[in-house]
């Protein structure tokens, strides 16, 4: 069962090794060469495993361009997986009671999170909360004015991501359980690290 376990493990990296591009794959080939350094005691499959990844290897033309390919598609995939359950501007100043502008000007004051998609901006719904303070999340603001990213997308994508140091929690997960402070904490570490 644990070779049956690793053999599938193995494809799935071997999966994901190819959806990457080359500055992708440089970065988690050298993240995963620091790893192999502290993996002095793990067990020999592991290790087998992570020699496997960390081979250098020479990727044809065709072989990079169907990588590429792949890595498109993946980040289409994943922009339309964290867009489907949004709103337009109109329909948040509905949701909210107030005028269609607000909308656009809590944007430019990163009080809200808003991603421009074929034209239309759109408005993850989790960020909403009746409760909350001018209708979002308690600490959404002040985690957005923390956040040095410039791509609303990598934005919406990091609050979307567990997260290591929020416990394994989204950072979306760890503000509505209340963990503000540390989520502004990671917000401003982040910086443009992500995407």
């Amino acid at each position: 069962m644990a070779e049956a376990t690793i053999e599938f493990e193995a494809k799935e990296y071997t999966n994901l090794l190819q959806s990457l591009k080359q500055e992708e794959y440089q970065v988690l080939v050298q993240g995963i060469k620091k790893i192999k350094q502290t993996l002095v005691d793990a067990p020999e499959e592991k290790k087998s495993l992570i020699e496997d990844l960390t081979k250098k290897r020479n990727y044809s033309r065709a072989e990079k361009i169907e990588l590429e390919m792949n890595t498109l598609f993946y980040y289409f995939q994943r922009r339309r997986e964290l867009l489907e359950n949004s709103l337009t501007a109109p329909q948040v100043a509905k949701l909210l009671g107030t005028s269609r502008q607000t909308p656009h000007d809590r944007l430019k004051n990163k009080t809200l999170l808003a991603v421009r998609d074929n034209g239309v901006l759109l408005f993850p719904t989790w960020q909403f909360d009746p409760e909350g303070a001018d209708g979002v999340i308690d600490g959404l603001p002040a985690v957005l004015k923390s956040l040095s990213i410039k791509s609303e997308f990598a934005k919406l994508n990091w609050f979307m991501c567990k997260n290591a140091v929020l416990d394994g929690l989204t950072p979306v997960a760890a503000l509505k359980q209340g963990f503000k402070m540390r989520v502004i904490a990671e917000a401003k570490g982040i910086g443009g690290a992500i995407w």
